[in-house]
């Protein structure tokens, strides 16, 4: 199973240990977590924010495993389904390496799916396996 995560599901993994969030970074024996060097660049610029200080090296280490152990895939900008612009880039990786499903904490800004790309929450997602 190949599934794409939003910087949101990293960052909630790091504040909640025992949430969903982390417990879909632990199922990193069983999916394929896939990222496309602009979200890779993604992942890094967030950790660097002040408001995100607290979590830091909590981010880092989970980035540096995360990216150590995904599927890197190049993702041209085609899509626009997204109402902040920004979260294009996930369904681009999505779409890009193949992935079945894209996980996020913002539901709001995506469609619920994309060109055979669902789109969930972490629950939705631990829910579905």
């Amino acid at each position: 199973m190949r599934v794409v995560l939003d910087t949101n599901i990293l960052i909630s993994a790091c504040w909640t240990p025992a949430g969903n969030e982390a417990q879909v970074i632990a199922l990193a024996p069983r999916c394929t977590f896939c990222v496309s060097p602009a979200l890779a660049a993604e992942y890094r610029d967030v950790a660097t924010r002040k408001k995100f200080a607290k979590h830091r090296d909590c981010l880092n280490a989970l980035i540096g495993s995360l990216l150590a152990a995904a599927a890197t895939v190049d993702a041209p900008p085609i899509c626009r389904a997204c109402s902040d612009p920004d979260d294009n880039l996930l369904l681009d990786t999505a779409l890009a390496a193949g992935a079945q499903f894209v996980v996020t904490g913002n539901l709001r800004h995506f469609p619920a799916e994309w060109r055979g790309i669902e789109v969930l929450n972490a629950r939705q997602f631990l829910g579905r396996l």
